[in-house]
């Protein structure tokens, strides 16, 4: 072909909300994995900012008011001469910048349109009446009851879009800026959008919406009067999507806030958190100055909940479940999976498709109480080479780790992986695709050799292995909705490439200041294209409350005579850690010794007699008032010692924490529940 296809990458990309002006750049190596073989250090490090890969450190988590540091997301565009027939693709792709030369045409500028949106309150709970989640609740036509009753019970109701999602509208900015221009996603900068010649227009009539246009409002800690920014990368010309404050509000009543009682949902509350396309159009010109313009395949930004751990990788990760989505639905790699059934001639990949996973449960010990037994369980499955005889170092594979084929075994809290399940399962399990390619390894089927990929294809998948998968109730990052092929544009081959959000075609010329401009959108299992806001939607309102909330617990259906706690989401939230300044110096060996567990989330209001209430406040306002002080856990070699230079390279350590009480020591897992525990009660609530 002739014609040049340009592509944004990542696909998805995540900023995280901070309570700072400050931010870094979204990590751009993957979670651990080893990056660096001569000092140690694992991936999943966010970047320092006006750096191309400068790994921060701990002096980076916070700003000098100690508020903690927002993160960014970077993206790219890159060129592929050739329509994609495969994946990986052929055409490894080449980043593109101003003055690059393309087709005998010089890149003169390029154009980024960004428009993101919050619709949590004009969405379904979380959970229908019988208590499932997941997409079960979507299935046969059904949904689950909405939120926000009060304003009727259909999402397409005017009254609803309108006072119910916050909007300010798109927003275009030049690369040709060069990093002078910031662009705030707030009521008061004018929206602009990109129409279809490649033009900026702006447009003075789209219906902006906050919160505070439309109710009284309790803001504890700030009115949402932004879902954050975006600039230019300077020299780059790359785009930086900045994330929101982490701010919550409520709708008064008699100047009274709503009660804050749910882990998830919460009704007359607003976040901050936010979700939209990324657009761009390459402006060109020709050796006599005649200019043209030139499409790009566009991507999603997410503004969620901050990365307290970003080393820690998942067991299941987003990745995984995206990866298993399209290999089994869309075709992916028919050479592993097609007409129904994974292939056995295939050959899975020890770096990418093993290693990841022994990885991440050796990493789990740093955010959890793991007991010794376990730490050194983990440690030795970490330690397994591509050179060893899989059989002799795990000779009781399928007692080891829970088949996702076989739904009985979600009851066995005895297997592998150790955390709590999914929507309506007990325990987590990996994905069939992952469970298939551990088992390709395991009867030697597999090569040491990693899959190679472009640069911008690795990105793709790199920001999606940094996140939460598996256990979405509903989840930190995304959500179950990254298991329905209805999400995603499935025409991947030739233009488009795989993973693209099946974004809908916005015309702003229709906007009209009297009526909102978003419709319904995205529903899981339905056809609808996906809108600004509707990933987001599907997440906890606020976040704050799930994230305090998932800590440990039974498992929900908890099988007969268990009464033992698992963890929710340790890589992502965790649980317990060891804090740096509870190091010990030994001058013998010159190194660091741990000091003892304590909870994450400690302190004033976290106190309780009952096991499966520590780790988080007894009440959720507080930590809406008191999520800034949570702490980060980041390997030893990120974060200066007073000896020995640093912590070392064997050490993940929590540093940053602003808690100002330790609280008891955590005790070893296993650790069981007593019941009766606290009963749920309005009168801890805002006042």
């Amino acid at each position: 072909m002739t014609d040049t296809i340009f592509r944004i990458h990542p696909a998805i990309n995540f900023s995280r909300v901070g309570s700072s002006e400050d931010y870094y750049i979204a990590p751009e190596t993957a979670a651990g994995e080893l990056v660096n073989t001569e000092t140690g250090v694992f991936g999943g490090l966010p970047i320092k900012a006006g750096t191309e890969d400068t790994f921060i450190e701990a002096d980076d988590l916070r700003d000098g008011n100690q508020n903690p540091v927002r993160q960014a997301a970077r993206f790219r565009i890159f060129a592929y001469d050739q329509e994609q027939e495969q994946y990986p693709s052929n055409d490894p792709g080449r980043e593109i910048k101003i003055g690059d030369k393309v087709n005998g045409k010089t890149i003169k500028d390029i154009l980024w349109m960004v428009h993101v949106a919050n619709k949590k309150g004009n969405n379904y709970f979380i959970r229908n009446e019988k208590g499932e989640e997941g997409i079960a609740p979507y299935e046969g036509g059904n949904t689950p009851p909405v939120r926000n009753p009060d304003f009727g019970h259909d999402l397409a109701f005017v009254e609803r879009r309108q006072k119910l999602v916050i909007d300010p509208g798109p927003r275009v900015i030049k690369s040709s800026s060069n990093g002078t221009e910031t662009l705030a996603f707030d009521a008061t900068t004018p929206s602009t959008w990109i129409n279809d010649v490649g033009q900026i227009e702006n447009q003075p009539d789209y219906p902006v919406s906050f919160p505070s246009d439309h109710f009284p409002l309790f803001n504890p800690l700030g009115d949402i009067d932004t879902l954050g920014q975006m600039t230019i990368e300077a020299e780059t010309g790359r785009l930086i999507v900045i994330g929101a404050y982490g701010k919550t509000s409520s709708i008064t009543t008699d100047g009274k806030p709503a009660p804050l009682t749910d882990a998830i949902d919460n009704n007359s509350w607003f976040d901050d958190t936010s979700d939209g396309p990324v657009d761009a159009v390459i402006v060109l010109e020709d050796s006599v100055g005649n200019q043209s313009m030139a499409s790009v395949v566009g991507g999603w930004v997410v503004t969620t909940d901050p990365g307290y751990a970003p080393q820690t990788r998942n067991v299941v990760s987003t990745w995984d479940d995206v990866y298993s989505t399209w290999i089994e639905h869309l075709g992916l790699i028919p050479d592993m999976y097609s007409d129904g059934q994974y292939h056995n001639s295939y050959q899975a990949s020890f770096d990418n498709d093993v290693l990841s996973v022994f990885h991440a449960a050796f990493l789990q010990r740093w955010n959890t109480n793991l007991p010794s037994e376990g730490i050194g369980s983990h440690n030795f499955i970490a330690a397994i080479k591509p050179s060893d005889d899989p059989q002799k170092k795990i000779p009781n594979f399928k007692e080891l780790i829970r088949n996702p084929n076989i739904p009985a075994e979600s009851d066995e809290g005895v297997k592998m992986p150790l955390a709590l399940g999914d929507a309506q399962k007990s325990f987590l399990s990996v994905t069939p695709t992952q469970y298939f390619l551990l088992n390709q390894w395991y009867s030697g089927q597999s090569t040491e050799a990693a899959v190679v990929l472009g640069v911008g294809e690795k990105l793709d998948k790199i920001v999606l292995e940094n996140c939460l998968g598996g256990r979405y109730s509903p989840g930190i990052d995304l959500t179950f909705i990254v298991r329905d092929v209805n999400f995603y544009h499935q025409n991947w081959k030739g233009v488009t490439g795989p993973f693209r959000v099946n974004g809908q075609k916005l015309n702003y010329a229709l906007a009209q200041k009297d009526q909102p401009f978003l419709q319904v959108g995205y529903i899981p299992l339905r056809t609808a294209a996906v809108e600004p806001g509707d990933l987001c939607k599907f997440m906890s309102l606020p976040w704050h409350t799930d994230y305090n909330s998932c800590a440990t617990h039974t498992p929900s259906p908890n099988p007969p005579e268990n009464n033992t706690l698992y963890w929710s989401w340790p890589a992502q939230r965790p649980v317990s850690v060891y804090p740096a300044d509870k190091c010990t110096y030994d001058a013998a060996s010159k190194t660091w010794n741990l000091g003892g567990q304590l909870f994450s989330v400690r302190g004033q209001g976290t106190q309780t007699d009952y096991p499966q209430q520590e780790g988080r406040y007894q009440c959720y306002f507080d930590f809406v008032e008191n999520w800034h002080k949570v702490g980060f856990v980041i390997q030893g070699t990120q974060v200066p010692a007073s000896e020995g230079g640093h912590y070392g390279a064997d050490k993940f350590v929590e540093v940053a924490s602003l808690f100002s009480e330790d609280g008891d020591i955590v005790q070893p897992w296993p650790t069981e529940e007593i019941l009766p525990g606290r009963k749920k009660s309005d009168d801890c609530g805002p006042k």
